[in-house]
């Protein structure tokens, strides 16, 4: 048997490799924590699905999936389908400079996805059984929506950013999915939690929020105008993999 289990009953792999469908021996794992690795042996773990899913995207020619995870994150058509899209998981970044100047303590974060065109950066914090962090080590009120949006517009600089949160459902993630639905009707909430933002996040163009199923659709619709076999058939073992964990369109 290549499983166990926890004390809470939550099926653990033995190797955090056997929970994996894709690109399981990726250089990436060589530099990544033992903690990390450790956690991706959970059925529940967050870094696995967003592993699989994510990976197995972008597989796909992003010409394809971009404008369609876009159209499912914010509800509107992608402005203009870009030259050239990447996409990376867990890169860190520096707080902007003058959160620490404001004397406010805080390392890199690690961004769970990020997407760049030439004229936008898209992070995506994902959640899967968990909620959001409802502050820092050093700043209480310092949730990881506010985090992202700040770190990741100070990284985007004179290009756009976006920003999405990926769930499950509500029951799961009930307070990320309400300061989310706060930020996008009151942006003033944003900048009341980033005074140190002197510029107003004036590049923050647009906050959405994702579901793990809305992501298999875009799979499903991705497959079915992919003109690669070996595109198509990514997608669909994502999509079955999913559909194994319970998560359907």
């Amino acid at each position: 048997m290549n499983t166990e289990f926890s004390k809470s009953g939550v099926k653990l792999f033995k190797n955090f490799r056997d929970n994996l469908i894709i690109d399981r021996y990726d250089p990436d794992f060589l530099r990544a924590r033992e903690s990390k690795l450790d956690k991706m042996r959970s059925e529940n773990s967050e870094d696995a699905i967003t592993w699989n899913v994510f990976r197995s995207l972008r597989q796909i020619d992003p010409q394809i999936w971009f404008p369609l995870l876009f159209e499912s994150a914010f509800g509107i058509g992608v402005p203009q389908l870009p030259k050239r899209v990447s996409l990376d998981l867990w890169p860190q970044f520096r707080p902007p400079a003058s959160l620490l100047a404001a004397s406010i303590e805080e390392g890199k974060s690690e961004i769970d996805v990020v997407i760049a065109t030439e004229e936008a950066v898209w992070f995506i914090e994902a959640k899967y059984k968990s909620d959001i962090s409802k502050g820092t080590k050093h700043s209480p009120e310092r949730n990881q929506i506010i985090r992202n949006i700040d770190v990741g517009s100070f990284h985007a600089g004179a290009r756009a950013f976006y920003f999405s949160l990926l769930i499950l459902d509500e029951l799961h993630q009930p307070i990320g999915k309400s300061k989310l639905e706060s930020y996008r009707s009151e942006p003033r909430n944003i900048l009341e939690q980033v005074k140190h933002r002197t510029d107003g996040l004036a590049n923050v163009k647009h906050l959405g929020l994702l579901t793990w199923a809305g992501l298999s659709s875009v799979l499903g619709k991705s497959s079915e105008r992919a003109t690669r076999e070996d595109e198509k058939q990514y997608a669909l073992r994502a999509i079955q993999w999913l559909k194994e964990k319970g998560i359907t369109t």
